[in-house]
């Protein structure tokens, strides 16, 4: 029987957190639990010139690999989400020769063992998705606050339209 696992090239992961998100709604993990985590060490100073920074997807022992998706020939949802394209899904015999390949990579087998991650655990999976609703009243006046990183934060007044 084949392997299956997940090759994170973290060179380049930037943290966005899609990869988390995903996987938190696809499984509708409950406040605090999720099936990957995005973890990052630094900023910190190497030497004058370089930097240490980097991110790491960590899978937990609620990553199951998308066992509904992967059977229908799809890929797990936090590959489908990744921004940055640097997760990928496969046979271990294949993700180890792209390891081989280029440095700053990593190689996770999940074996999904939600009982042995420190309690029992219960999914809160629904047919229904339910997001927050909030209601909005225009009032016809608008008001907006401007900032990049060149540029000092400053309103606009809504009478003139002019920034102070």
């Amino acid at each position: 029987m084949t392997t299956y696992g997940l090759l994170f090239d973290y060179e380049y992961c930037t943290n966005c957190g899609s990869c988390q998100v995903s996987c938190k709604e696809e499984h509708a993990y409950p406040v605090g639990k999720t099936g990957i985590k995005v973890m990052t060490d630094g900023p910190w100073k190497i030497d004058d010139e370089h930097w240490n920074y980097n991110h790491w997807p960590i899978v937990t022992d609620l990553c199951d690999l998308c066992p509904e998706r992967t059977n229908a020939g799809r890929e797990p949802i936090c590959v489908h989400h990744c921004l940055a394209n640097i997760i990928t899904y496969g046979p271990v015999e294949e993700l180890a020769q792209k390891l081989a390949e280029k440095p700053k990579q990593f190689l996770v087998v999940p074996q999904f063992n939600p009982i042995g991650s420190r309690e029992k655990f219960v999914s809160k999976k629904t047919d229904t998705h339910k997001a927050a609703h909030i209601e909005v009243e225009g009032t016809g006046k608008a008001s907006y606050a401007v900032h990049r990183h060149d540029t000092k934060v400053g309103e606009i007044d809504e009478n003139e339209g002019t920034v102070f």
